[in-house]
């Protein structure tokens, strides 16, 4: 009787645990890692792991792997660069080719996204522009891509990254906690997550999991853009147009940052049917889009997450812009919204 009253007592004590947050400039975005007080040791190497990541696939670092690949389209062999590129292979041939990292020679060499300056390439130089997933080559000992293809890992990199801290902590038994960049979201437990209006700065959902390992992962097209607004970040790799048939894509799914990733990327860039056919055949994925119009559409959810949708008078949650917060809440609320800056100027 005594044993089970102590077992009680100490199960009650870690509901009760505090939570402890912090945040860090990582990836191009701002990296929020909230775990339980007594776990905290884990935060500092959770941001060396996403760091070492970023070395990686980072197309704005002159020492980046990702960098120098595509400035001499050969490097030594990179594990997570490697393993990143064959994910990507993968989501590219998943996606009927809508998710296509060779859209690096429109987003990073045309319009320069990320960058100081901005441009606003003509319908020729767009045209122009070569995307082949077949232009990128993984080998043993080296990685290669063909002349003229540049990679941007934009659409895959953040989901890849909270992957791998989910793994991390997992191996050292931490079951509890948030991994969140910026819409790129993995839950350890319970979490509730608001979802941002596309046209404010309000919450129109509250999203709450009923798993203990939801990955989410959002996407926009009316916060990152180029020298207009219709030049948004979201070009669809087989016209090098934007996508105009959603302004945010929500997608939810079992410990898959990465696959979710992409495909939100690729859903956002998808005419509007063949998106919503394509997200209703995979029963895994849950997701809740917001056409241009306004329309909401939802699906898969059940057994996922239950939501609330919330009435436009009421405030989004923002996360907070401390280092160091503190809560007793074992949920946390977070609210998921796409980069307004680039990470060249938000790193400075």
């Amino acid at each position: 009787m005594k044993k089970t009253l102590l077992l009680l007592f100490m199960l009650s004590l870690l509901k009760a645990e505090e939570m402890q947050q912090r945040i860090r400039m990582l990836m191009g975005t701002y990296v929020t890692v909230t775990l339980p007080a007594s776990k905290t040791t884990f935060i500092s190497s959770i941001f060396e792991h996403i760091a070492q990541i970023e070395h990686s696939l980072s197309t704005y670092d002159a020492d980046a792997v990702l960098y120098n690949l595509n400035q001499h389209h050969k490097v030594p062999y990179d594990a997570h660069l490697a393993e990143a590129l064959r994910l990507s292979k993968q989501y590219y041939a998943e996606t009927g080719g809508y998710f296509d990292v060779t859209i690096g020679s429109v987003t990073k060499g045309l319009y320069h996204f990320g960058e100081q300056k901005t441009y606003s390439p003509s319908s020729a130089q767009l045209q122009k522009a070569l995307r082949n997933i077949k232009g990128i080559h993984i080998g043993k000992e080296e990685l290669r891509s063909d002349e003229g293809i540049v990679i941007d890992l934009g659409g895959i990199g953040k989901g890849f990254s909270a992957d791998k801290a989910a793994v991390y902590l997992l191996e050292h038994n931490v079951t509890r906690g948030i991994i969140a960049l910026s819409g790129d979201i993995r839950c350890l437990g319970s979490c509730e997550i608001a979802l941002q209006s596309p046209f404010s700065e309000q919450a129109f959902a509250l999203v709450r999991s009923k798993v203990s390992d939801l990955s989410v992962s959002t996407s926009g097209t009316y916060r990152r853009y180029a020298a207009k607004k219709s030049e948004h970040h979201l070009i669809n790799p087989k016209t090098a147009s934007q996508g105009k048939a959603f302004i945010s894509v929500s997608l939810f799914t079992r410990a898959h940052n990465a696959k979710i990733d992409a495909y939100a990327t690729a859903v956002s860039v998808m005419p509007k049917q063949k998106a919503l056919d394509f997200l209703k055949t995979h029963k895994e994925i849950g997701f809740i889009v917001i056409d241009s119009e306004g329309r909401i559409y939802y699906g898969n959810l059940k057994g996922l997450l239950e939501v609330k949708w919330l009435s436009y008078k009421e405030k989004a949650t923002m996360p907070s812009s401390s280092r160091n917060k503190k809560t007793n809440s074992t949920k946390a609320t977070i609210l998921t919204h796409p980069d307004t800056t680039s990470p060249v100027d938000m790193s400075r």
